[in-house]
């Protein structure tokens, strides 16, 4: 059996144990509070001497406003056995240290009831779980702007949003993205600005120029030199001097400036400030300096979509001014055609309205629509190129007449091939006399050879032809022309589009003005 150590040498070890413990400790007495020894490390931390501790309480270790809740979490430590943070001891100097407090049960020494108060000094732990938070709240402000990155839709709302996703719940208060103009004072004008501090910015003047004192601020360094500007303190930055009471005011206490390029051209800056000094570490820094990128690259690319769109615009502005242009032009040309030939006076207008009240049926967008209206107001315009005499003929016309006749859909064609159209105006002209089993002309086409707008005009064109006056014959009436459709639907003519135009009249009440309806 190994040997016991004498009371003495227990004291021993347990006197070189107190004086060599890391964990600075006191001896208080429960009932006055008063410090009745301590150990060496807690000389060395606070700073106060044995005999300085001596005359002290136990409270008086704390700051003022920690004193009265240090009592109750002194109490809560003890029963609990556990360590508790939050906590400063206030040290000679005025320095206040975190520490985690613990303490043990009551115990009675020289007849007095006492206990150990244990402090750990937790500075390098609270350090290290700042700059875990601060890379936290980095990495999570970075992925929140890369999603903003993704969903922008305008370079203003990009900016914006970017700068709301790095301020929102963290300890970066501000965040703005600048660029420069080229005046004469180089002036960087903010783009986009968020944060809990975004008030900091009002009234801000910066300015990228060494002839300015704005220019000597940190964003100014970085838009001039490109390179990545870091304050830990600003409290302590002589640089922030015109900004410090504005700063403080608004709890920034570290900044960080990272400039960026969009395309080959301008150049922006992004400016993020923190509420906690040294906030921007390495891991920190390379976030924000690889978001900056980001954000160039999503810039550029959305300024060069804006460019396109305006563009688009621009061109659809113009070729919906041409085609109105045109289209008064083409009402002018038919009512020149349609004095040269007073019989089939309002022909084309009346299969404009036909064939555009079928083509809303199928639900055709307004552009569409607008194809189909100028294609049936000139689908007649190549008989400019045929005798009047053979026009107005009231007789039975020869083959070689007939022949004439049936030219006028390929002269049309001629006519209005390189007139610039937004839509297959000349190719539904050309069409509109073809029929789907082949029988038409000029060509012969067949079924889906033949374009809808065509087929409309087809079927729109015997409608109001056989219903309408001719030199040759009265108007048989509509009757007798939706029987005659209805005859040649699924050969001649498509079937769908003739059920179309016949429930248009028949069951919906389609009535169209002069129209002979007998």
């Amino acid at each position: 059996m190994q040997e016991q150590l004498t009371s003495t040498a227990l004291s021993k070890v347990f006197e070189l144990s107190w004086e060599n413990a890391q964990d600075a400790m006191v001896v208080a007495d429960i009932e006055t509070g008063s410090l009745v020894g301590c150990n060496l490390a807690l000389e060395k931390l606070t700073g106060y001497s044995r005999q300085e501790i001596a005359a002290m309480r136990f409270h008086m270790l704390y700051p003022e406003e920690e004193r009265a809740p240090s009592r109750s979490a002194t109490r809560e430590a003890r029963e609990h056995a556990r360590s508790i943070r939050g906590f400063h001891l206030l040290c000679r100097d005025g320095r206040r240290v975190p520490v985690a407090i613990s303490s043990t049960a009551p115990f009675e020494a020289d007849g007095r009831q006492v206990s150990i108060g244990m402090f750990r000094d937790v500075r390098d732990l609270e350090a290290r779980e700042h700059r875990l938070e601060t890379k936290r709240w980095a990495l999570q402000a970075y992925a929140a702007a890369a999603l903003a990155l993704a969903r922008a839709e305008s370079s203003a709302g990009l900016m914006q949003a970017i700068c709301e996703a790095i301020t929102r719940d963290s300890i970066f208060r501000l965040a703005w993205v600048g660029f420069a103009d080229g005046g004469r004072n180089k002036l960087i004008h903010v783009a986009g600005a968020a944060g809990p501090a975004v008030n900091y910015m009002d009234g801000l003047e910066v300015s990228w120029s060494e002839e300015r004192p704005e220019g000597c601020c940190p964003t100014g360094v970085s838009f001039r030199t490109n390179t990545v500007q870091t304050r830990a303190d600003i409290e302590l930055d002589h640089e922030f001097g015109p900004w410090h009471d504005k700063a403080k005011r608004e709890g920034l206490r570290s900044t960080m400036t990272v400039p960026f390029r969009i395309g080959e051209g301008k150049r922006g800056v992004l400016a993020v400030y923190a509420s906690q000094p040294d906030a921007f570490g390495p891991v920190v820094s390379e976030a924000f300096f690889h978001l900056a990128e980001e954000i160039g690259i999503g810039l550029n690319a959305l300024q060069r979509e804006e460019r396109l769109n305006a563009e688009r615009l621009e061109r659809e502005k113009a070729q919906e001014e041409l085609s109105m242009a045109l289209s008064a032009v083409v009402g002018a040309i038919t009512t020149a055609f349609e004095m040269r030939d007073p019989y089939t006076a309002g022909h084309q207008n009346r299969v404009a309205e036909i064939a555009c009240a079928i083509a809303s049926e199928f639900g055709w967008p307004e552009e569409r629509l607008q194809s189909m209206r100028v294609a049936a107001m000139v689908h007649d315009i190549g008989k400019i190129s045929i005798s009047p005499d053979i026009l107005t003929k009231t007789s039975q016309l020869t083959s070689s007449e007939w022949a004439e006749i049936k030219e006028h859909p390929g002269t049309g064609y001629t006519i209005l091939k390189d007139v610039p159209f937004r839509w297959p105006i000349a190719e539904g002209v050309r069409q509109h006399h073809e029929r789907m089993d082949g029988s038409g002309y000029p060509r012969g086409l067949k079924g889906d050879e033949i374009l809808p707008d065509a087929r409309i005009l087809a079927i729109a064109d015997v409608v109001e032809a056989m219903a309408s006056n001719r030199p040759y014959r009265p108007g048989l009436g509509l009757d007798a022309a939706l029987n005659e459709i209805e005859r040649q639907a699924g050969t001649r003519l498509d079937a769908e589009m003739v059920g179309t135009c016949i429930s248009l009249f028949r069951e919906k009440g389609f009535i169209l003005p002069g129209f002979n309806m007998a």
